[in-house]
């Protein structure tokens, strides 16, 4: 008997990343198949917030409709620093379709998850453990555990294998990826998911520093649960007991309020933390992703989220690798984009554990000082929304972003901006993120502020030679402001966006002179140029597709 084909992707872990990861290969119309050594789904609401831009990623992935319905929309934080209020941190105002993050239990968001994944046709198979993986230049072989069948084993052919297990990744370690980091002494976290009854108003967050403790609370609802963490001098550093409902309603009242009442915890957690880095998030035909490749302490409740955009970044790619739609050196750009940007979330959550859980002589003086004025100063505000909105990560020097101005909006790289158009000829009204929703690249022929009927002829002529090569893999939009003038709608092959008040040539910058934005399956601008950089936009199109 001839032995059975390879599978197409193995996941290893049925967490959010591995979740993702899955759901994403299954839309974009890759095999997947997608393990878990837990018999069930575990309650542990460990990350307890899902970001502005991974409810874009979940828009894209046609998953975000739960997570609107069950989470809840988090308004901002109130700061007090050493007794007395310092200000707040205002979250309305992202420009997004989902302007507020969501606090919801990461159980939560697994079973959200788990079941978009059933709905595309997919099954995580439960307890079943990777004890070792091997590979060559063709395939990877990883040997199974089936723990519910009398721990039979078995080895598994795939072409490729992605590792989303968590911090002690069998992947990573079987890849021999260095896996380097710092591990903080002297400071323990406690945790706990409680009721709460106490002077401040329910509704946004809190923290409230002083120099021995950080206690900050996340609202899940307007009623008064709340997630609740303090940081706190180590007394014990053998102690790996869960905290007590008393001992966490001690530490409230002793830092926030004295006459505060937790009631009906559902979670208790004592942990230590540190930070770690992979030194890659790729060995041949095996990736990483999420805690495998980075952990950190959980200052903004961003490790999840990363972890999720990590599998988002990967999965088009490797779909696209996978259906001979892309040369092999695209999978290349995972580790080169978001290596950088999980090592600067790490660099910058270090420094928080710094500034915040460790605050110098220097920094208290600093916050009693001036807190109030630095945290009501406008683009302070601003810079931290986006920050925490994962809104400004990009890959500028990505060999995927190719950028030859011919606007004032977002450059190769960034994030691309959301508006609303009206899709001709229908004159329907919609998101520009629903005109991109799919698993196609999206070319913006955007035809500046005074088209003529010379530059919309030239469009037309650039997207009839693009279309014959790749139109499976594109898809093609004129944009046009003001009124239309030639019947355009009438001879033009593609969809036509109506801006008539030029809200979205405004976001994209783009003044008087067509504009060409190719957009990424991920939501990031590839490629930006004005109406002559045609040859270099053919060009790129030539690099990537097959």
């Amino acid at each position: 008997m001839s032995a059975p084909d390879p599978i197409e992707v193995l996941v290893i872990g049925a967490g959010p990343v591995g979740l993702t990861m899955a759901c994403e290969l299954k839309r974009h119309g890759v095999a997947v198949r997608i393990i878990e050594r837990r018999e069930k789904a575990l309650y542990h609401p460990n990350a307890a917030i899902v970001h502005v831009r991974t409810l874009e990623i979940l828009s894209a992935m046609g998953a975000v409709d739960g997570f609107l319905k069950e989470g809840y929309p988090f308004p901002g934080v109130s700061l007090h620093a050493f007794g007395k209020p310092i200000g707040s941190i205002d979250l309305h105002g992202i420009d997004s379709p989902f302007p507020l993050p969501r606090t919801i239990p990461q159980h939560e968001t697994e079973r959200l998850l788990n079941e978009h994944f059933e709905r595309l046709g997919g099954r995580v198979e439960r307890s079943v453990e990777a004890l070792g993986l091997e590979q060559n230049s063709s395939v990877a072989k990883v040997r199974l555990r089936y723990l519910a069948e009398n721990n039979r084993e078995e080895t598994v052919t795939a072409r490729w294998v992605v590792g989303c297990e968590g911090s002690g990744s069998l992947t990573r370690e079987a890849c021999e990826i260095e896996f380097t980091g710092e591990r903080y002494t002297g400071k323990e976290f406690l945790q706990t998911d409680a009721t709460l009854r106490w002077s401040f108003p329910h509704g946004p967050g809190y923290q409230f520093l002083t120099k021995d403790y950080v206690l900050f609370l996340a609202a899940y609802n307007d009623q008064g649960f709340y997630r609740i963490i303090c940081a706190r001098n180590d007394a014990n550093p053998e102690n790996q007991e869960p905290p007590t409902l008393a001992e966490m309603q001690a530490l409230v009242r002793k830092i926030a309020d004295p006459n505060a009442e937790l009631l009906d915890a559902k979670w208790f957690n004592r942990f230590r933390t540190g930070y770690r880095l992979a030194a890659r998030f790729r060995e041949g035909r095996a990736f990483i992703a999420g805690d495998a490749g980075h952990v950190h302490i959980p200052i903004g409740g961003q490790g999840m989220n990363y972890g999720m955009h990590d599998a988002f970044n990967l999965a088009w790619k490797l779909a696209a690798v996978i259906k001979k739609e892309a040369h092999p050196q695209l999978l290349d750009t995972y580790t080169a984009e978001r290596h950088p940007t999980d090592a600067a979330l790490v660099r910058g959550t270090d420094h928080g554990f710094h500034l915040l859980v460790k605050p110098h002589v220097a920094v208290q003086w600093g916050l009693r000082l001036l807190g109030s004025m630095v945290i009501g100063m406008a683009a302070f505000q601003k810079r931290i929304r986006e920050t925490l909105g994962e809104m400004k990560v990009a890959y500028p020097s990505s060999t995927l972003s190719k950028d030859y101005g011919g606007s004032f909006g977002p450059a190769a790289g960034d994030r691309a901006p959301d508006g609303i158009v009206v899709r001709l000829p229908e004159q329907k009204t919609l998101r520009l993120f629903e005109v991109m929703h799919g698993t196609r690249w999206t070319l913006l022929l955007f035809a500046g502020h005074q088209p003529s009927a010379v530059h919309i002829e030239a469009l037309e002529r650039l997207s009839a030679s693009v279309a014959a090569p790749y139109g499976t893999r594109l898809a093609i939009h004129l944009v046009l402001c003001g009124t239309p003038p030639v019947p355009v709608h009438e001879n033009w092959a593609e969809d036509v966006l109506m801006d008539r008040d030029r809200h979205l040539h405004d976001k994209y910058g783009v003044d008087t002179a067509p504009c060409l934005y190719l957009i990424r399956p991920d939501w990031y601008v590839a490629f930006r140029g004005g109406l002559p950089y045609q040859p270099q936009l053919a060009a790129y199109l030539g690099r990537v597709f097959t």
